[in-house]
């Protein structure tokens, strides 16, 4: 088998399906690959809408958040100044009889 002998013709022949089949196997690789470029990018698409989606979630759940914490701080806020209202008027007896028995001792003792 070896030995025999191939024309010009019959190896420009085969040369030539062999370039027809090469041709055709880039087409449908070509094709597959654009196919696959194509789910590819419907599939970023989806995630992507998908994170955007989850995105929102979490901004509104942060924002929620933000909210609670802002309306517990201006209620802890309120009563701190009612705590200190209340010292105030707690202690302001206190510091006047204080300095009554100051000026008292100061002055009207002897």
């Amino acid at each position: 088998m070896a030995e025999e002998y191939v024309n010009k013709a019959h190896f420009d022949e085969y040369a030539k399906r062999m370039d027809e089949r090469f041709d055709h196997v880039i087409e449908r690789a070509d094709e597959r690959f654009y196919s696959l470029e194509k789910r590819m990018e419907e599939g970023f698409a989806h995630v992507n809408q998908r994170f955007g989606d989850l995105n929102q979630g979490v901004n509104q759940r942060f924002d929620d958040m933000n909210r609670s914490v802002n309306q517990r701080f201006d209620s802890l806020e309120k009563r701190f100044d009612d705590l200190r209202t209340m010292l105030v008027i707690m202690y302001t007896p206190i510091a006047l009889a204080i300095l009554g028995a100051a000026i008292k001792v100061l002055f009207f003792s002897k």
